[in-house]
């Protein structure tokens, strides 16, 4: 039961919407994001059954993961480190230096979680979710900045 990631177009990535609403306040970012060029969205399979969904910007220097999410009722079962092992050997075959992620900074157990898929503290994008307001609170913090995790190829962990 092998994972498989599936580039989507964007005249189909409608069907990503409901995995991809838990990792965006915005229904509207979210279609904009699949609409725009310069974003490749994927659908995450195991045997034709779509349990995932990404959304990647691939440039030369910088590749970043923009959303990534799996469907409420399967999550826990290890189909998100799935789905960042399928990103990063899609970032090493496009020769990719690293791969970046970002998460709010109140977002206490997706920040465990990247850096368990060997991902590393990198830079604080301050003040990123001040359109949200008011704020929304996690764990009693209030979503503020963005912290940037990076996935640097070459410094893999043994």
């Amino acid at each position: 039961m092998a994972l498989t990631l599936r580039a989507v177009p964007p005249h189909e990535a409608e069907a990503l919407i409901p995995i991809l609403r838990d990792a965006d306040e915005g229904e509207e970012r979210i279609r904009a994001k699949l609409a725009d060029a310069a974003h490749t969205s994927y659908a995450a399979l195991i045997d034709g059954q779509m349990l995932g969904a990404a959304t990647m910007r691939w440039k030369q220097d910088e590749s970043e993961i923009i959303y990534i999410a799996v469907a409420p009722g399967l999550r826990g079962r290890g189909y998100g480190k799935a789905i960042i092992a399928a990103l990063l050997d899609e970032a090493r075959r496009r020769g990719a230096p690293s791969l970046l992620v970002g998460t709010a900074n109140s977002s206490l157990e997706n920040i465990a979680f990247y850096q368990q898929c060997g991902f590393r503290m990198d830079h604080v994008r301050r003040d990123y979710f001040s359109y949200i307001q008011p704020p929304i609170s996690e764990h009693s913090i209030p979503m503020r900045d963005m912290i940037v995790l990076r996935y640097a190829f070459g410094e893999e962990r043994a």
